[in-house]
């Protein structure tokens, strides 16, 4: 996020149609400062108010299309501002490769795809420009026609706020969840930097007895600052934090943060060896055992970033960085790694080869007896999308994963989610007890049970029926995640009801003992 390869297309933009610019006005001449910085937001509230005093002036229309395109507000107000303005050729060619990025986003992609085309033809010099975005259109079509069956669920208000959430990672229980945000209560956040956006600070949560997420706090003053920092990779057991700084004095450099239990706060972080920092490194993960540093690296702010590795040596310092084979790094951007806990499949970010739009998800199997990675591999449509998805986090046992993502129903930017990947086995839960009739003496039970269980999941009401032993009224019912209504019924005896809660989150108690007792009726039922 602190790149914005964005503002620099724009600015070509710009200078390329400045002959279409109407005579400025003092806050137009704002608003253009605003969108040449990249503030989009205070931009377009600017263009906005002018259109609205009734300016009919095409130029402030495409100038609004193309601050939506840059933000996450409203894909399909870009494209309508954009079609608005491709009616006026006073504005150039250029208007069609904006108008089809703009359905791009939209998932709109037959017209992605004709307006590239017809910038092409108008400007047939630049056709080899937009044969990439034309790629990515049909790698997107082929995708969404085979979407992969997950599902997500936003975390909430508790983690989620209005503004830029993202960047998740949990410890290996799923316990303790670290993340990125941009929100107006950071350290920083009263002051709006150059981008639009707040600083960006570090934040926590904790999962509570419920099995739900802790309201999220602010990691500190040991980790953040009035600037920006972001987290960038969390070792398995939530005791060291991977993080990249963004200050005056400090860009470019991966930083280490530790605390000494998980009731502590992280300390202030420290710079990582020097021959992992050499260049300009912008993000990492570490193995489980903490022996293996993945990490992003550019050889300067123009050239692409591509991934490394380096090994823990004898003497406690890192070896000399490798950079992974071409099968992961390709011309374009790969970021944001992340190895699975049994160190076997390696997570990262590209904006390479095999994108659907912007940056994509991608994964592959390293065998480390050979030292081998597999091709790599698009996770695929929903967990990819025609923007940029850049980071995730898998459990260890590959069921669930964290990611930050933009999408319908959001708070307003950047949100975290975790996804479920519903063709891996859910995690059922086995109730074992028995059923007590009228009283827990053993002498006045029955030589025969008869009750019935009904168990109703409240989201899907699907039931489950389950029978104690006739003779001994013991009973086992197996219950996959969910929240669900227990009935039992039995002749002579009162119906018990009682709400279950089973959760997937944390440290899950895959046997639970409950006793049932029955009371009895005053009259039949």
């Amino acid at each position: 996020m602190n790149i914005n390869n964005a503002a620099i297309l724009i600015f070509f933009l710009y200078c390329g149609s400045f002959f279409a610019q109407p005579v400025k006005t003092e806050p137009i001449e704002a608003a253009d400062d605003h969108f040449m910085r990249g503030n989009y937001f205070a931009a377009m509230t600017i263009y906005e108010k002018e259109l609205k005093k009734g300016a009919d002036n095409t130029f402030i229309i495409y100038r609004i299309g193309l601050c939506y395109v840059n933000t996450k507000i409203d894909r399909e107000k870009a494209v309508t501002y954009l079609e608005l303005a491709s009616k006026d050729p006073k504005l150039g060619e250029d208007v069609w490769m904006n108008l089809g990025k703009a359905y791009h986003l939209a998932n709109r992609l037959e017209q992605a795809i004709e307006a590239f085309d017809k910038f092409s033809d108008l400007k047939p010099k630049r056709a080899g420009e937009v044969e990439r975005n034309i790629e990515q259109c049909e790698n997107a079509q082929k995708m969404m026609r085979k979407p992969g069956n997950v599902s997500f669920q936003n975390l909430g208000k508790e983690i989620n706020s209005s503004d830029p959430d993202y960047y998740p990672f949990i410890d290996k229980d799923e316990m303790y969840l670290v993340f990125t945000s941009r929100r107006k209560e950071n350290y920083g956040g009263k002051k709006v930097e150059m981008d639009g956006y707040r600083s960006s600070d570090v934040y926590q949560s904790n999962l509570d007895d419920h099995g739900k997420w802790t309201l999220a706090r602010n990691a500190g003053k040991g980790v953040n600052t009035n600037l920006d920092e972001q987290v960038t990779g969390l070792r398995s057991d939530g005791m060291e934090m991977y993080t990249y700084l963004d200050h005056i004095d400090k860009f470019g450099d991966i930083y280490i943060s530790t605390r000494k239990d998980a009731a502590a706060d992280f300390a202030k972080p420290k710079i990582v060896d020097p021959i992992i920092n050499s260049k300009i490194e912008t993000s990492s993960c570490v193995s489980e055992d903490g022996s293996i540093l993945i990490f992003a690296r550019r050889e300067n702010v123009n050239s692409s970033s591509d991934l490394y590795m380096s090994r823990i040596l004898p003497s406690g310092k890192w070896g000399i960085p490798q950079k992974l084979p071409d099968v992961i790094n390709t011309p374009y951007n790969e970021d944001l790694p992340y190895l699975s806990y049994d160190g076997l499949t390696l997570y990262y970010a590209s904006d390479g080869q095999g994108s659907m739009g912007g940056y994509d998800l991608f994964k592959s199997h390293w065998n480390q007896k050979t030292n081998t990675f597999s091709k790599a591999e698009n996770l695929g449509y929903p967990i990819n999308s025609t923007d940029d998805d850049k980071s995730i986090c898998v459990t260890q046992d590959n069921r669930l994963a964290y990611v930050s993502a933009f999408r319908p129903n959001g708070f307003g930017d950047l949100d975290i989610y975790r996804i479920k990947f519903e063709d891996t086995e859910p995690v059922s839960v086995i109730y074992t007890g028995q059923f007590f009739m009228g009283d827990t003496i053993p002498a006045s039970q029955p030589t025969s049970y008869a009750v019935d269980i009904t168990v109703t999941n409240t989201a899907t009401d699907y039931e489950y029926s389950f029978v104690p032993h006739s003779k001994t009224g013991r009973y086992v019912m197996a219950l996959p995640a969910g929240n669900y209504k227990l009935v039992t019924r039995a002749k002579g005896f009162v119906r018990y009801k009682e709400d279950l809660v089973v959760s997937d989150m944390g440290r899950i108690n895959l046997e639970r003992t409950k006793n049932i007792v029955l009371q009895k009726s005053s009259k039949n039922q």
